[in-house]
């Protein structure tokens, strides 16, 4: 059967733009392929469980979340934001706000997950699991909308087959890698710290003659560094880059713990400790990148932004890209469902014009 449409991913942004476009009003047919057997399996996962869903924040302070990316962002962003998102979900689904993050009222990411698959199937999509698209080819529909994720889980889809398949017909693809990420370190030395955190400390990510800086929270693991400073600067670290972590604080503000594994590593070769090497550790206490957890709870790369027309996210005449699939990705805080929303919304804007106008 041809359809009208076609969702290539059935996560986050492919459901999202289902549940935005009823087909039943606009005479169309339409077609979500997922490629495992469990739609939106991703959308479980965020975070923690619980579903961070957008921020409620100035929508104009977003786009500094996305780094070089904002700028692309800007015009879904602006006229899909984070208030319309909340508006939406609050038909049928309350909402919470959580130190700016906002989560579904019972914070269970399933809330969220069956909002969106009752408005698809009321909106009259044809699902598809089970059924991985080799090329596109395959795909029988006037209008194909690519929504398949990233790279970082690929039990849930997300594997990068589809990003394979676009370069194949010449879309500039920019590596993707994974980004929100814990970052493991050489020589480690301080496992025995895992399960500690410290507030509000600046990290720093130098490599390739650059230097990137983040501040926030960490969280010492049993192999590395994690937490919302970490995660958020992952994506501009690679094994051999130097990162190095300023603590920000006095000595009888950190923790005991941590402040005597500094001191250890402080000591010279007679035991004594080094009171300069102590004071320079508080401040740049460097170490070496391992590697990056694969795992990352985003993707970073995937389509060019420069192949993509930013106020209708057509990359080729009658096919789309939105979502994680595209070269975009926020810091924590919701904002990645938020970016997902509005380029889902957008896409959505162009399918519903163009059946007004089919109509008129």
């Amino acid at each position: 059967m041809r359809y009208n449409y076609a969702i290539i991913g059935g996560g986050a942004s492919g459901l999202m733009l289902a549940a935005l476009v009823d087909l039943n009003k606009c005479k169309a047919t339409g077609v979500i392929y997922e490629a495992t057997s469990v739609l939106g399996s991703k959308i479980l996962m965020s975070g923690g469980g619980r579903c961070n869903i957008t921020h409620d924040g100035s929508i104009k302070d977003f786009l500094q979340a996305y780094g070089e990316a904002g700028k692309f962002l800007r015009k879904s962003l602006y006229k899909h934001n984070n208030l319309e998102l909340i508006r939406w979900l609050e038909q049928e689904l309350p909402t919470v706000s959580e130190e700016g993050r906002v989560f579904p009222a019972g914070f269970k990411a399933s809330d969220v997950l069956n909002f969106l698959l009752k408005k698809v199937k009321s909106n009259g999509w044809t699902i598809q699991s089970g059924c991985k698209i080799a090329r596109l080819e395959e795909v029988d529909a006037d209008d194909i909308i690519v929504a398949c994720g990233g790279i970082t889980y690929p039990e849930t889809g997300s594997d990068g087959s589809m990003l394979k398949i676009l370069a194949e017909i010449g879309v500039n693809i920019v590596e993707p890698r994974s980004a929100l990420a814990p970052i493991k370190i050489k020589d480690y030395p301080y496992s025995q710290l895992a399960g500690v955190s410290v507030k509000d400390v600046t990290v720093s990510i130098e490599g390739s003659g650059k230097t990137h800086r983040c501040s926030g929270d960490i969280l010492f693991t049993h192999n590395g560094f994690s937490g919302p400073a970490v995660l958020n600067i992952s994506k501009y670290a690679a094994p051999g880059d130097r990162i190095s972590i300023n603590y920000r604080k006095r000595p009888e503000e950190l923790p005991k713990r941590l402040y005597k594994a500094i001191e250890e590593r402080s000591r010279g070769a007679s035991g004594d400790i080094r009171t300069k090497a102590l004071s320079r550790m508080l401040e740049n206490d460097f170490f070496t990148v391992g590697s990056v957890d694969s795992r990352g709870m985003v993707t970073h790369g995937g389509v060019a932004l420069s192949e993509i027309n930013p106020a209708t996210m057509e990359l080729r005449p009658h096919l789309y890209a939105i979502g994680e699939v595209i070269d975009a990705d926020g810091i924590t805080g919701g904002y990645n469902l938020q970016m997902c929303y509005s380029t889902a919304a957008t896409v959505a804007d162009t399918i519903l014009k163009a059946r007004s106008e089919q109509e008129s």
